[in-house]
């Protein structure tokens, strides 16, 4: 039986590990260029996610003052047209207090105005009633 000793030659040893080791430097150099890629894409997606969020946040901030904005114009609104509203009242109270008032006193002038009316139509029947007494007593006096 022949056994058959593995030739190891120093020198096709040195190269193959050599060329491990630059296998080995080159695997490591690529997977620290990976590891940087992937770092500067983690950094760039939170960087692009952290300013949209700035964004979202500026337009929730502009969003909520315009809203409120709109809210004290609405209060501010509502405000004027009762307040208008309160004052166009009062006018019209005022007014028909004066109505009233001018009212009453066309009612007591024409009141007025009747009774010396009425005081005219009894003086006047008044008189008339006494020149039908005259005019009968000087009738009967001349029959």
């Amino acid at each position: 039986m022949e056994t058959k000793t593995v030739a190891t030659d120093p020198s096709r040893l040195e190269t193959e590990n050599r060329q491990l080791k630059e296998t080995v430097v080159a695997l490591r150099k690529e997977l620290e260029k990976s590891a940087f890629e992937q770092t500067e894409k983690v950094q760039q997606a939170v960087a692009e996610a952290n300013d949209e969020i700035r964004q979202l946040k500026d337009t929730i901030s502009s969003l909520r003052d315009e809203l409120e904005n709109k809210a004290y114009e609405t209060v501010e609104s509502v405000q004027k047209a009762v307040a208008e509203s309160a004052d166009e009242l009062k006018q019209m109270q005022a007014t028909i207090a004066a109505l009233r008032d001018q009212l009453e006193d066309n009612n007591r002038r024409h009141e007025t105005e009747i009774q010396k009316y009425r005081q005219t139509a009894r003086d006047e029947a008044e008189q008339l009633e006494s020149t039908i007494v005259a005019l009968r007593v000087k009738l009967q006096g001349s029959k």
